[in-house]
């Protein structure tokens, strides 16, 4: 009996081994015209590194950074991609906190309602290439979840979707 249990154990740490990946997060903040990446953004971050951390995977992230234009992005995703390539991780994910551009204006505030959508794109980190990619919209917003706890359990619900696509794209 014990040498059954002692080998499922064995088991299970080594399939986690197999379906682990070496993940590396990027926030970008898109609320252009802010100078000041919001406590939200580091929160979304945090719930990504969480989810993936508890999930058995090895977690890192680039800077957050608050897109500005097209240009700017893609100079951002070519360091982020470079980050991932030196630091020997095997996907970057980029995940787009897209904020209501009229409201969002103090970065210090965990307000559910001022975050309109996150999408989010996964890159091969040896390629470059696209692997999969998404969004998400925040559901009814009410007194219970318009605060950093809502915030939080909508990030990780995100982080979920975005589990559930890099599986779908092996």
């Amino acid at each position: 009996m014990k040498k059954n249990l002692i080998a499922v154990i064995a088991f299970l740490f080594a399939a986690n081994g197999i379906f682990a990946k070496n993940i590396n997060f990027q926030i970008v903040q898109n609320n252009p015209g802010t100078e000041e990446v919001f406590v939200t953004s580091y929160l979304f971050e945090q719930a990504m590194v969480d989810f993936f951390f508890e999930s058995g995977h090895i977690v890192s992230n680039s800077p957050a950074i608050i897109y500005s234009d097209e240009t700017g992005d893609k100079d951002e995703l070519k360091k982020a991609l470079v980050e991932t390539t030196i630091g020997s991780m095997d996907i970057l994910v980029r995940v787009f906190v897209n904020y209501d551009q009229v409201n969002a204006k103090n970065p210090k505030v965990f307000l559910l309602e001022l975050v309109k959508s996150v999408s989010w794109k996964s890159y091969s980190g040896s390629t470059g290439k696209l692997i999969s990619e998404g969004s998400l919209l925040p559901g009814p917003i009410d007194s219970t979840n318009n605060n950093e706890s809502g915030i939080y359990n909508f990030a990780s619900l995100a982080a979920s979707k975005i589990s559930a696509g890099l599986k779908n794209a092996k």
